[in-house]
């Protein structure tokens, strides 16, 4: 009978001893995938995001009557848009040399013609995101601007949302782009 109270006890060791490595492992898991979204992505795919959530933001300021959140988040976020910007100037620099600046400048004025044609496609649809975006950019004293634009260009640009998700797959990351949600690590980071 002792030899059957000892295995039971091993038993009951061995089990709480899985549960616990199972319930650590999740969540250093979603402690990864949480954070993952904004650095797994390379460098030019982070500033463009940011770029292209900035090239929204001032189309929404105007279109959609946003200016005091617009002058919110530009306020707020002044040090990392400029710090993207520079990255954005240095990715453009590596592309095409001498011909950058004029290469940027058409990338950004296609940015903004491409929202303001979203815009005039379906007003109610492109506001709403843009109220969406400047929900999460402000309500939160903590908001990522990285996580935030990656995922708003998910949702509006084509050729990042690839960039992203393969990068977010090749890091590990479980991200998630559906119609208008955009979620990282089980969190919802805009809907």
């Amino acid at each position: 009978m002792h030899g059957f109270k000892q295995v039971f006890k091993m038993r009951k060791f061995v089990k709480s001893c899985m549960v616990a490595t199972v319930f650590a492992a999740c969540f250093s898991v979603s402690g990864i995938a949480q954070a993952c979204l904004s650095t797994v992505a390379p460098k030019h795919t982070l500033a463009l995001s940011v770029r292209t959530l900035q090239s929204d933001m001032m189309v929404a300021a105007l279109s959609c009557n946003e200016r005091d959140q617009y002058n919110a988040f530009a306020i707020r976020f002044r040090p990392e848009i400029q710090k993207q910007g520079g990255a954005l100037k240095s990715y453009f620099k590596s592309l095409h040399g001498q011909n950058a600046t004029r290469e940027i400048n058409s990338y950004v004025t296609d940015l903004a013609n491409y929202a303001a044609v979203r815009h005039a496609e379906n007003s109610k649809s492109f506001c709403g995101g843009a109220a969406s975006a400047f929900t999460a950019l402000l309500a939160d004293p903590n908001s990522d601007l990285y996580k935030i634009a990656l995922a708003y260009s998910m949702r509006v640009s084509p050729s990042l949302k690839q960039e992203i998700v393969l990068a977010a797959a090749s890091g590990g990351c479980d991200v998630i782009a559906r119609g208008d949600m955009v979620a990282a690590g089980g969190i919802t980071i805009l809907k």
